[in-house]
């Protein structure tokens, strides 16, 4: 499944194939219940302004250093759970009630998403790392992006910004490194 790289301490190459292979066995990756995960990810930006935009297609985002946790939802809904428990928290008397899924189909037992005959990673957001931008493979400072769009989060019974469950699914093929109980591995094509 994958080749040990000797020079790096339990660090090791992964296809993204089998990154996905080892995700949807629970038994081999160690994701059991919910697990805290470390990724570092490439992403192609999409930006405002459409094919006008001069620089579209071309802005890519490195992240380093995300910390993040993925569930199974074996046996209830472990998004769910955790904003009901920090509604309660606030102790508001506000049920939180989970709307379906707006796009792909979430391999059961597992964090993977299928749609379209590709792969994602769904995750609860703990921790952003340290995100840098290049334009044409070249560094550009994010002010000077033209179109670069800011996310909205949703509402979650009233929570406040910081209280939030942010979910984020990731792309398997943006995934560039994943660390899962303390086994990292380096992922290629």
């Amino acid at each position: 499944m994958y080749v040990t790289n000797k020079n790096q301490n339990k660090m090791n190459t992964i296809t993204r194939t089998n990154l996905v292979a080892l995700l949807l066995n629970p038994a081999v990756s160690g994701i059991n219940g919910n697990t805290f995960v470390g990724l570092d990810t490439i992403t192609t930006e999409t930006l405002t302004g459409g094919k006008s935009n001069p620089m579209q297609g071309r802005v890519q985002k490195l992240t380093v250093g995300s910390q993040v946790q993925v569930f199974q939802n074996k046996n209830s809904n472990a998004y769910a759970n955790m904003v009901q428990r920090r509604l309660d928290k606030t102790g508001k008397e506000v049920e939180f009630e989970l709307q379906p899924r707006t796009w792909g189909v979430r391999v059961e037992g597992t964090p993977i998403i299928e749609h379209k005959n590709e792969f994602y990673l769904e995750v609860i957001f703990l921790k952003g790392g340290e995100s840098t931008y290049t334009l044409d493979g070249n560094p550009i400072k994010k002010e000077l992006i033209q179109g670069l769009a800011v996310k909205k989060e949703g509402t979650q019974g009233g929570l406040e910004q910081e209280d939030k469950v942010i979910i984020r699914t990731y792309k398997i093929a943006s995934i560039s490194r994943i660390t899962i109980n303390k086994q990292t591995y380096i992922v290629t094509e």
